[in-house]
């Protein structure tokens, strides 16, 4: 069997807004690595629904994994205390049931990047960019410290032309990014280099 990426998330992950499967930026970020795309993002989850998707099924043993999520949580909650709690548990679950089914396997960890526009798609209209960099610094808190982590912001991050019409996920192009920046991280960290990794 070939090594495997497997990715966990909400739509972003499942491949919406890319125009073909091949362009969804967990084939890419697979692709650049050479390894098997195993995709289990789910459109429309909250990051509780993403645990208790890993606490259910367990994590398949795989090279690397890749979690993203928090968005919708941000867009249906805003910066409510409560739900940045459950965020930070649910995170917090995902990447150490990843970690504990691979010995050697790498977690990238993709920070959410904003979008431009939050007030469509209701109940899913309470986000805010402040409330999206919120679940991002509530993400980085849950796992400070954790080896074998990599935090993956994505710098190249343009929403103005990485949106898709819906303005709510990634085009060809935003998919690509994310997809480019979560292949070097993986490769930063698989050279010793476990800090925050920039594309």
């Amino acid at each position: 069997m070939s090594p495997t990426l497997v990715a966990y998330g909400h739509s972003w992950v499942a491949g919406d807004g890319a125009t073909t499967s091949e362009r969804v930026l967990v084939d890419v970020a697979a692709r650049q690595l050479g390894l098997e795309p195993v995709n289990l993002g789910v459109g429309g989850s909250h990051s509780v629904q993403t645990a208790e998707l890993v606490r259910q099924r367990g994590a398949p043993e795989a090279a690397c994994y890749l979690l993203m999520t928090g968005l919708n949580d941000a867009r249906f909650h805003g910066i409510d205390q409560s739900a940045l709690e459950r965020y930070s548990h649910a995170v917090q679950t995902v990447v150490g049931r990843c970690l504990g089914a691979a010995s050697d396997a790498v977690v990238l960890v993709i920070e959410q990047p904003p979008l431009l526009d939050y007030s469509r798609h209701a109940p899913h209209d309470k986000g805010s960019t402040t409330a999206v960099e919120e679940y991002n610094t509530r993400q980085r808190q849950a796992l400070a410290g954790l080896d074998r982590v990599a935090m993956v912001h994505i710098h190249a991050w343009d929403p103005r032309t990485m949106l898709d019409d819906d303005t709510v996920h990634p085009n060809d192009r935003g998919h690509a990014a994310i997809g480019m920046a979560a292949a070097a991280a993986y490769r930063s960290a698989t050279i010793g280099q476990m800090r925050p990794v920039h594309d």
